[in-house]
């Protein structure tokens, strides 16, 4: 056997192709990997932040109610029909 990394029968040519499909397939793994882990994060993301953004949503949705009521009570609207929703019509 010679020491000059050739063999007569190709054993060291199908080693060669092996490691390198090998590597190719780690890196595609990596790859996979990468991409299910920013999924997994976007999910997490998902579960923890839509409850927020809508009790934020429904906060500001209830301070603009509020506001209105007071609005119409300074009007001298009384306030059970104030918090009815009414629409004042400009004079």
């Amino acid at each position: 056997m010679r020491n000059d990394g050739t063999s007569p029968d190709g054993s060291l040519d199908r080693l060669g192709a092996q490691v390198l499909r090998v590597q190719d397939a780690s890196l595609t793994l990596a790859d996979e990997l990468v991409l299910f882990t920013l999924g997994a994060q976007m999910v997490w993301f998902d579960f923890w932040l839509r409850p927020l953004l809508q009790a934020g949503a429904e906060m500001r949705t209830w301070q603009a109610q509020q506001a209105r009521t007071a609005r119409l009570i300074r009007r001298g609207i009384p306030e059970p029909l104030a918090r009815e929703g009414l629409h004042l019509l400009p004079d």
